[in-house]
C-alpha cells in the first residue's frame, strides 16, 4: 500500500511518519503541501530553513535524497499537482495539511484521504464538537473516515473509539492531546485496512453538524470536564 502524508512542513509529517512505518508493506511518502496564501518562493525558502534549523534536520535529509519527500509548489487542486499526484498512484492519504481537500484532489487516492476528526461520527460533525459532546454529556472520541467533498460527511469509517479526557483541566488542553493521538489512530487504521474481512463502518450523517461554540458555553462545557 502506497501512502502520501499530507502536511505543511516536514516537523508535521514526522511523527506520523514515525509511527506508521509501523505497518507493514506499506511504502510511504510525504507530501509538502504549501500554506494557503503563501507565495511559491517563500513556501520553498520555508522549507529549506526548516530543514536546517529545527531538531531532525538529517532524518529529514536522508527522507528527501531516498526521493520519499514531494514537495508541491502549487495548490493541491491546480492541474499541475494533480499530475504528479497521478503519477505517484498512492493509494491513502493522510490529511495533515491545513487545506480544503476538492474532489479532484482525493480521488488521485485510489481509497482515498483519511482525517482524523476528534468527535464521534456520525453524531458529532463540524466545528467545536468536542466541547459540544461535553456540553450534552455525549462521547467524545476520534473517529478516522474517508473524507468527501463535505463536512464530515464521507460515508466510510475505518476506526471510531472513544478517549477519556477527564484527567485534563481546560478545554485546550484535552483538545491538543485528541489531536495529538492523529499518529497513532493513522496507524491503527491503516493497520485495519490491510487486515482481513476489515468491514467500513458506515456514516449516515444522521447526527448534528455543530457550528462554533460561543465562550459562555465553552465555560459550561469546561465545567463539565472537570467533574
Amino acid at each position: 500500500m502506497r501512502i502520501g502524508i499530507l502536511a505543511n512542513s516536514l516537523s508535521a509529517a514526522l511523527k506520523i511518519y514515525d509511527e506508521a512505518k509501523a505497518v507493514p508493506d506499506c511504502e510511504l511518502f510525504i507530501l509538502l503541501c504549501p500554506t494557503p496564501g503563501e507565495s511559491r518562493r517563500r513556501n520553498i525558502l520555508r522549507h529549506v530553513a526548516r530543514l536546517f534549523l529545527k531538531r531532525g534536520g538529517l532524518k529529514s535529509l536522508r527522507l528527501i535524497l531516498s526521493r520519499k519527500v514531494v514537495l508541491f509548489s502549487r495548490a493541491l487542486d491546480h492541474a499541475d499537482t494533480l499530475e504528479r499526484l497521478e503519477k505517484l498512484k498512492l493509494d491513502v492519504g493522510l490529511h495533515k495539511a491545513g487545506v480544503i481537500y476538492r474532489k479532484a484532489t482525493i480521488k488521485t487516492f485510489r481509497l482515498g484521504i483519511l482525517n482524523p476528526h476528534i468527535g464521534i461520527l456520525p453524531g458529532y460533525r463540524g466545528r467545536n464538537v468536542m466541547e459540544w459532546a461535553l456540553l450534552e454529556g455525549g462521547p467524545v472520541g476520534i473517529t478516522v473516515f474517508f473524507i468527501d467533498s463535505g463536512i464530515d460527511t464521507g460515508n466510510r469509517i475505518v476506526l471510531r473509539e472513544e478517549v477519556d479526557i477527564s484527567g485534563y483541566k481546560s478545554i485546550q488542553e484535552a483538545r491538543q492531546y485528541l489531536f495529538d493521538l492523529d499518529a497513532i489512530f493513522f496507524r491503527r487504521a491503516l493497520e485495519l485496512l490491510r487486515s482481513e474481512n476489515f468491514e467500513y463502518k458506515l456514516n449516515d450523517n444522521s447526527g448534528r453538524r455543530y457550528y462554533v461554540m460561543s465562550k459562555l458555553f465553552q465555560s459550561v462545557a469546561e465545567n463539565n470536564l472537570r467533574f
